[in-house]
């Protein structure tokens, strides 16, 4: 584990020299800061709206369902398009980010933070995985395995750093404090990623062998570290080389998805699980590909994002809706484009919106606290509130108490920004 100085992965700047060319590239990150921002907000907003079915259509906007939520496309909700809008403003500033720790430290330490990020990305879904099973077993309605004790006992060792890393954003204690909170926090979320993409596999074995036991560890965090550990050895590849290793994967796994009733096996874990995995890798290492365009000519990849989501909603003709459930090719594709293209509202609103008062920026520098936030906020809330009283709040109530839960947790976001206070993976 590398030591991060002065360097902050989630406060995008091109370099220190205050020439046009970069101060014009600094502008471009803004509005990817902004558009992180906006993905960090809606997932975590959306997980308090699907609590209140009063709300009606903004209850609607956090449902994944066909039945329920807003149907935009195909087989496809509103709610669908904010976790590949996520690894689109990973795609934006991965190679980015990649060339700047080599730089400061060098190719080894690089790779190693890297790899490290992706696997405590997944060891942090895991660890909110586990959560959900002591809820569940609270309410009588699970019991823990062997498994699940080995996972809480890494992450008691996890909480450990996370709690010596908060003590370190104390002056007086960063310097003793920092490099040890660090190397616990790091080691441990890691473990839980290896052992997380171990028990997947085998639960994936589970199901095309008609078990109907599972161990259940798999949520959005583990597509986004999956996907990045995939993506991982195109992060310095030329951009047809970017286009050419996507495109073979999702053509590989657009084969085995079609195949029998894989489809439906991959329904069965969530969002395909590590197989599925595979087709989220594919989208993020497209999302670099587009990353390229963008930096070099922005009107070439929007027009390349908008070929990507017009191709995937034609190819549902023979390739079936676009189902996030399995990860499916035509979801690949309008996952891509369809980010590309949100992407470029902000892109074209950062010229025009200059003010301080930026929200969206403030929640994007601290996405991992803010998962960690909204988390023990939601499970509190819906532990201490009977599921009954949530869901048969009046519409002025449910209002009221969602007012309060996004003005809290964007003046959290904001004192988190001016006193320039982060954790990252």
């Amino acid at each position: 584990m590398i030591k991060q100085k002065t360097l902050s992965l989630n406060e995008e700047t091109i370099d220190e020299k205050n020439d046009c060319k970069n101060l014009k590239e600094t502008k471009r990150i803004k509005s990817i800061d902004r558009f992180r921002g906006f993905c960090v907000f809606a997932m975590l907003i959306f997980q308090f709206l699907k609590n209140f079915p009063s709300l009606g259509f903004f209850s609607r906007l956090a449902d994944h369902s066909l039945e329920n939520g807003i149907v935009i496309l195909p087989g496809m909700t509103l709610a669908d398009i904010i976790a590949p809008a996520f690894i689109f403003a990973i795609g934006l500033t991965f190679a980015l980010s990649f060339v700047k720790w080599e730089k400061l430290y060098g190719a080894k330490y690089a790779i190693i933070h890297y790899l490290e990020r992706a696997l405590s990305i997944i060891g942090l879904g895991t660890f909110l995985a586990l959560c959900n099973k002591f809820l569940d077993m609270f309410g009588g309605n699970y019991t823990l395995n062997a498994f699940d004790w080995t996972v809480f006992a890494f992450s008691v060792i996890a909480l450990i750093g996370l709690i010596l890393r908060l003590l370190a954003l104390i002056p007086a204690w960063k310097k003793k404090l920092s490099p040890v909170a660090e190397q616990i926090f790091y080691i441990a979320l890691s473990c839980l990623g290896i052992m997380n993409l171990i028990i997947t596999s085998i639960d994936y074995a589970s199901v095309v062998n008609g078990s109907a036991f599972m161990y259940n560890y798999w949520v959005t965090l583990q597509d986004i570290g999956f996907a990045i550990l995939l993506a991982f050895p195109f992060v310095k590849a030329k951009s047809w080389v970017k286009f050419l290793g996507a495109s073979l994967i999702t053509i590989v796994f657009s084969i085995y998805h079609q195949i029998g009733n894989n489809r439906e096996l991959l329904d069965v874990i969530v969002h395909g699980g590590i197989v599925g995995g595979f087709g989220w890798g594919a989208m993020l290492i497209f999302d670099m590909f587009i990353a390229d365009l963008y930096f070099k000519d922005n009107k070439i990849a929007f027009i390349v994002s908008a070929l990507f989501c017009a191709v995937g909603v034609m190819a549902t003709q023979w390739l079936g809706t676009i189902n996030m459930g399995s990860c499916s090719p035509t979801f690949i594709l309008v996952g891509v484009g369809l980010s590309g293209l949100i992407f470029e509202i902000f892109e074209v609103t950062d010229k025009y919106y200059k003010s301080k008062f930026d929200p969206l920026v403030w929640w994007g520098k601290n996405p991992i606290i803010m998962f960690l936030v909204e988390f023990f906020v939601i499970g509190v809330y819906t532990s201490l509130m009977p599921a009954s009283a949530l869901g048969e709040a009046p519409i002025w109530l449910a209002i009221i108490q969602g007012v309060i839960a996004v003005v809290a947790l964007t003046a959290f976001t904001y004192l988190l920004a001016k006193k320039k206070k982060s954790i990252s993976l």
